[in-house]
């Protein structure tokens, strides 16, 4: 795969805005969650509502997008692996595990599944630092999990299991834009496009169910959230930002998220982050930083000693 350009001012604006994306419908997926929505009617409008937009858009520009290569086996692909199956997954969750366990677990599943295809795709190599990064960041992860493990009911394994399975196939789907260098706008219009066709089919028949039960201000908060900023904003700026920057800086990213979203919820939904969720949080941020710049973070019995 061709090597990409890094550029410090724009990946640090794409990068920002893709963390803020991720923050904020997760923190909104949760809320929905809480007021009755089915994970299946926001999977639905994540995917949906840039459909509406995409569909056209894609049909219009057809003959024109056919010719920048972009088969249709890799489009179907990505829409799978970060289409309306992923996004029910991620949500599904939250029925069974609070938050912070989705904004933790999911992100190292995320980092763990890049290492693993970036040495099978992106010939880049497993060192030893990133396997110590990896094992900084389950610490964090368990000190997250001792925060809430007390008040938690019989199921919440079933929640870390969806949220590491959504990771997993976000892991891949970032793997593969950057392996298969998908156009930013092309590429965002054609997974939005079948997606939408993949949701409307799977999840409409649920979905049109759990809306007649929510109120009108929280569903329009998820077609916002879901809809224009988790289906259309960031995954626009993730494909741009890919183009952009190496893969290891794009890894690190989504380390930001889980402090974000808990900032994010403690403003919007007044559910404060307790110390040991900040404190894993920042444990897992070292251990992404140790993973993915090993040239600056390496500890020191760990480097090479040279001539």
């Amino acid at each position: 795969m061709p090597s990409t350009t890094t550029s410090p001012v724009s990946g640090v604006a794409l990068g920002t805005l893709t963390v803020l994306c991720w923050a904020g419908y997760n923190v909104a997926a949760k809320a929905g969650i809480d007021a009755g929505l089915s994970p299946a009617a926001l999977s639905f409008l994540r995917y949906l509502t840039p459909g509406l937009v995409a569909v056209p858009l894609w049909v219009w520009q057809r003959r024109r997008w056919e010719s920048t290569g972009l088969p249709f086996i890799r489009l179907i692909a990505l829409a799978i692996l970060g289409g309306p199956l992923f996004g029910l997954i991620a949500v599904a969750g939250y029925q069974f595990a609070p938050l912070s366990y989705g904004l933790l677990f999911a992100p190292v599943a995320v980092f763990m599944t890049g290492l693993l295809w970036g040495g099978i795709l992106l010939n880049e190599p497993i060192t030893a630092p990133r396997i110590f990064g990896a094992i900084v960041m389950f610490g964090g992860l368990a000190l997250v999990v001792g925060v809430h493990r007390g008040g938690l009911g019989p199921q919440w394994p079933i929640g870390i299991a969806l949220f590491v399975m959504a990771g997993c196939m976000w892991g891949s789907y970032t793997a593969l834009v950057r392996y298969w260098r998908i156009p930013t706008l092309e590429g965002t219009a054609a997974v939005a496009s079948l997606g939408a066709v993949i949701a409307a089919i799977a999840l409409g028949p649920w979905a049109v169910v759990s809306f007649g039960e929510a109120e009108a201000s929280m569903l329009l908060t998820q077609i916002i959230m879901q809809g224009l900023v988790g289906g259309v904003l960031s995954v626009v700026a993730l494909i741009a930002l890919l183009r952009r920057v190496p893969a290891q800086i794009a890894a690190m990213l989504p380390t930001f998220t889980p402090a974000v979203a808990l900032f994010i919820a403690w403003a919007a939904l007044g559910t404060r982050p307790q110390p040991a969720e900040l404190v894993g949080a920042a444990i897992i941020f070292a251990g992404f930083m140790l993973a993915t710049r090993p040239e600056l973070c390496t500890p020191p019995f760990m480097r090479r000693s040279t001539p």
